[in-house]
This record gives structure tokens, sequence and C-alpha cells, in this order.
């Protein structure tokens, strides 16, 4: 067991655990014979509450804490390109991602039995957007060993100063002591990298599974669509088909009509035929008489 992991497990406890879960650490380790870790963990200071929700969200939603500070890396190379149109919809994003998981730390204190108040989500988001604006805090927070609350100011360097329990380097100082003042610690860089490349993953995953969706949707709606075509169709030849009979029929009736039409025309010229003789007969007997 070492001083940063130790404290890490320690700095996650529920707020009001902590220095006697300390002590007792403290004094495994002295038991262990391992007296300067013990008295490492002894100096260990209790975090405030604002960066115990951090420390808590760190490990229980540690895969959401790095897609905010990829968000942050993405916010800083837009700064660096002055695309507009992209940082006023990354600053939108940054906005709902950091009230949503600011948030969650609450209903994570309230889970370990130690209900906080809203009052404390001020300095839980403005930790977290010194950690999306500065590489230093990113790497502090993902210690999930804060002690105080972290605060950005314009452009200067994030001051983490005795915000961080246990061994830490602010890679800020560190690049400066080096020579090479402002360049970020490639564990954060990578730490931010990943976040992000795992946020377009399932980005891609849920526009994959949308499409998928839709497409099913779609094929369903075809088939429908194919099925009511196809009675619509049958529909159609049972109607021509009845058509044809009665078209066949009418055609029977006109033909009829036509023969009874002849007939009546000669049954016509017969009666009057029939008159004549019957008025040329009456005629001859009148003259007989």
């Amino acid at each position: 067991m070492d001083l940063a992991s130790a404290a890490a497990e320690l700095y996650a406890l529920p707020l009001d655990e902590f220095t006697r879960a300390r002590d007792d650490l403290a004094k495994e380790a002295a038991a262990a014979g391992d007296k300067d870790l013990g008295g490492a963990l002894r100096k260990l200071r209790k975090a405030s509450t604002a960066a115990w929700l951090v420390n808590v969200l760190v490990d229980r939603k540690r895969e959401e804490i790095e897609q905010v500070l990829a968000l942050g890396e993405s916010l800083r190379e837009a700064q660096e390109t002055t695309d507009r149109a992209r940082l006023h919809a990354l600053g939108q994003q940054r906005q709902r991602l950091l009230a949503g998981i600011a948030r969650q730390s609450l209903d994570l204190a309230a889970g370990l039995g130690h209900p906080v108040g809203a009052s404390a989500l001020p300095e839980v988001e403005g930790t977290l957007r010194a950690a999306m604006t500065d590489s230093g805090a990113a790497a502090a927070v993902l210690t999930g060993r804060l002690i105080r609350p972290l605060e950005v100011s314009g452009w200067e360097p994030v001051d983490l100063s005795g915000a961080v329990a246990g061994p830490f380097e602010d890679p800020f100082e560190a690049g400066a002591d080096a020579g090479e003042e402002g360049r970020p610690a490639d564990g954060p860089k990578r730490a931010v990298r990943l976040a992000q490349a795992r946020t377009d993953l399932a980005e891609a995953e849920a526009a994959a599974q949308r499409a998928a969706g839709e497409a099913e949707a779609l094929q369903k709606r075809a088939h429908r669509i194919a099925v009511k075509r196809e009675g619509l169709a049958a529909s159609i030849e049972d109607l021509q088909e009845r058509l044809g009979v009665l078209q066949r029929e009418l055609d029977g009736l006109d033909a009829e009509a036509a023969e009874a039409g002849r007939a009546k025309d000669a049954a016509e010229r017969a009666a009057e035929a029939a008159q004549e003789e019957v008025e040329e007969a009456q005629q001859r007997v009148g003259e007989l008489t």
C-alpha cells in the first residue's frame, strides 16, 4: 500500500467516516512496520464538502469526469483556432455537462449516507470548470484526492497549492522547471484523449443504433405498404374480372334489345298489312250488301 492509493480510498469514503478510517489505516501501517506511511496518513486533512463531492465523482463516475475533461480540451483547441461557432456549441455543451455531473454528485452523496445540500454545487461546478480550463487542474481532479475546491481566474494557471492530498506534481510547474513552460503533462493529455475517444465511440454507437432503428422502422413500413398494395392489386383484379362479366352481360342485353327492336318493326309492318286487308274485306262486304 502506498500513500497515493491509500489516500484515494480514504477521500472516496463518506465524509463523516474519513477521520476514523484515516487513523485506523495509519495505525495498521505503523503496526506493519511502515511508520513513515503511518505518519503521512495521519497528516492527511479532511476534504471540504465540495472537494469530497468531486472525489466521489472521480471514484464512482470516472468515465463521465473524463468526458468533461475531454470537452475541456476540445474547448481549448477551439480557442486556439478562434472557431466561434464551435466555441459557442462547445460552451453550451459544457454548461449542460457541468450542471448534470454536479447534480449527480448530490445523488451519490445521498447514496453513501451523507446527503449534501445544493449550496455545494457552485463550488463543484467551479472545480470541474477549472479542470476543463487547465491541464494541471485536470490532473489534480483525476487523483481523486482533492482537499479543497479549485477555481479558475482569467488566463492564469489554476492555483493548486495545498489542493491535493498526498504526492502530486503540478504538470505546469514541472514543465517550467524543465524549461518547457506551459506544456501539459502527457498523463492528463492521454486521459482526456482517451475520454474523447470513448465519447466519440459512444456517439458513433448511438448513431449506429439510431440508424439501425430507423432502418428497421422503414423496413416494417415498406412491408406494410407492400402488403396493402398486394391487397389493392388483388381487389383491382377481382373488379376487372367482374367488370368483364358485366360487360358481357351488357353486350348480350344490347343484342337482345336490337333483336327485339327488329321483331317489333316486323310486327308493326305485319299489323299494318293485316289492317289494310281488314279494311279491304270490309269494303267488299259493304259492296255485296
